[in-house]
Parts: structure tokens; sequence; C-alpha cells
């Protein structure tokens, strides 16, 4: 944590950083509400994989839903005016929907992976109601995995003080556990996602002339392939930061101190960037999402069109 007596505000970070999260909000809501709509209504046969997406998509509406007051909190200088028990709360259910939306982002690259690589696996003959149980069982661990200190946090003393991003500075085992955990929860998933990737590359390489002629690998190798990549965006930079966090924890420089807490803010926004991409995800998975966004754009550029003539009669009638 940074020096009491060395500021690390900056305004310019922290409108970036609030106004990101602004973005990531609006993004998220309706890329995951079309995402929502295709399931309830497009999608006719359920198959485990879109057991998994449905729990990505109800993980990033979770997360979102907590954005606003985090880009208020950012907008507003870094001051919190809501008391401390909201604030735990939104720090549990931040760490908690990046939890489940990391773990089912890693299910997904797996279900590929094994139906692509090893087709011939017994895992592959999974029915949708074994994936809903595989689904609860993974929301239920990532209850309690999700440090529970975070709804009792000592650092809390000031009711204008919300650590958000940046780790908290206690000390002690359960501190030292919901580090570890962090680091846990982002890196062993990023190793399976690039394990899966890496497989998928050379089996399609050995059947290219199959793969060419199949939509289905083709979608597979790219769904994985967004996955990881959308991987490294948002979470590799949250890990970097959170390393150097606790390796120049007790640098005397303010300067240092400064750099620390604005890194780990920018970084820390980005995590919350998956629930606006997770939507290219779901394109890759079947092609009735593709439908549905697609119809949404054709809208808005109806919408447009209708309105743009409209403009353009009034200017002429005035001039």
């Amino acid at each position: 944590m940074a020096h009491s007596n060395c500021s690390a505000a900056s305004t310019v970070v922290e409108t970036a950083v609030g106004t990101a999260l602004s973005v990531e909000c609006a993004l998220g809501l309706t890329g995951n509400a079309v995402a929502l709509w295709t399931f309830f209504y497009r999608l006719r046969v359920w198959k485990p994989y879109a057991v998994y997406l449905f729990s990505l998509v109800v993980a990033d509406l979770l997360l979102v839903t907590c954005l606003p007051l985090l880009a208020v909190f950012y907008l507003r200088g870094k001051t919190w005016e809501l008391g401390r028990a909201p604030c735990q709360v939104l720090l549990f259910l931040l760490a908690f929907s990046r939890g489940v939306g990391v773990a089912f982002l890693t299910t997904v690259a797996l279900d590929r992976y094994l139906r692509v690589v090893h087709p011939r696996l017994r895992v592959n003959l999974l029915s949708p109601r074994a994936a809903w149980g595989i689904s609860s069982l993974v929301w239920v661990l990532m209850i309690a995995l999700t440090p529970q200190n975070l709804l009792t946090h000592k650092a809390l003393q000031n009711s204008t003080d919300c650590p958000s991003f940046y780790p908290t500075g206690e000390t002690g085992a359960s501190a030292t556990w919901q580090e570890a955990l962090f680091f846990l929860q982002l890196l062993l998933p990023f190793g399976l996602i690039f394990f899966c990737n890496t497989g998928l590359i050379r089996t399609l390489q050995e059947r290219l002339q199959e793969s060419d002629k199949n939509p289905r690998l083709r979608r597979a190798r790219a769904l994985v392939a967004m996955v990881l990549l959308l991987f490294a965006l948002c979470f590799l930079p949250s890990v970097l930061a959170r390393a150097l966090a606790h390796v120049l924890r007790e640098s005397e420089s303010c300067g240092v101190q400064q750099a620390l807490v604005q890194a780990s803010d920018v970084a820390g926004s980005l995590t919350c960037l998956h629930s606006a991409l997770s939507p290219v995800i779901y394109c890759f998975s079947n092609q009735a999402f593709t439908h549905s966004y697609r119809k949404v754009l054709r809208s808005l550029r109806g919408w447009r069109k209708a309105a743009e003539p409209a403009s353009s009669n009034h200017r002429d009638s005035d001039s």
C-alpha cells in the first residue's frame, strides 16, 4: 500500500479508468443481454458447451452490475460515499464474478480441445444434465474459494476508502491465501488454455485438409485462440501489476508507489473488459449468436438511416 504521506492520486488515470469501466459496462450489458436472449429464444439444442457458455453469460452480467458503482468511484477521485459494507460486498462480487468467468472460459476451451483432439474420450459423451451439474459445482466451488475476508476487510477503516484493484496491504495467513489464490486463479487457467490452443493447432495441422473442409473444426480452433487472446489481454496485465506491487511494496519512492497504484487501477479495469469481449467467443461457438448480433447491428443501422433523412430534410427546410 502506498505510504500515507505519499499521494498516489492522478486525475487523468482515474478519469480514464472510470470512463473505461463505463464503456465496458455499456458494451457488456448489451452484448450479454443479446446472448441471454439468444439462449432462451434462438438456441434449440443445449449441448454441454452451451451450458458452460450460459454460466459465463450469467457471471459476466453479475460483473457488469458492479461496474457502475466502480466507475463512479473512480470518476469521483477514488472517493467512496456509500459506506464500508457496500464496498466490502462490491469487492467480494468483483472477485467472485471474475473467478467464475475465468473458470467457465477455461471450461469452454477444455471442452473444445477434448472434442477435437480426443473425440473418443467418454467425457465427450456428457449429457446437458451432467453439464448443469458440473456448472453448479463450479459456482459452489468459486463461492468457497473467493476470499471471505473481503467481506470483513480490516483495511477499510475510512468510510470514504475502498481498495478497489490494489492489494490492501494486510498481512497474515488469510491475506497470503488471498494473494496466492489470485495468482492461482489466473495463471493455472491461462496455462491450461495455452495447452489447449497448442494441442488444437497441432491436431488441425495434422488434419489440414479435413480442417479446411470442416467449418466446425475451424470454429473450434478460432474459439480457443480467441479465449487465449482474451485471457492475455484482460488478465495477464493484472497479474504483472500485482506481482510488481508485492515486489516493490517497501519502496520509499513516492513516484514508484504512485506508478504501482495507477498501474494496478488500469490493469484491474482490464480484467472487467472480458465481460464486453465475451460475445466474440459466443459467435465462434454457435451461428445462432452470430445471427443475433447481426440482427442487432442491422437494426441500429436502420435506425441511423431513418434518422439521417429527417435531419437532412430539416436542414434543407431551414435553408
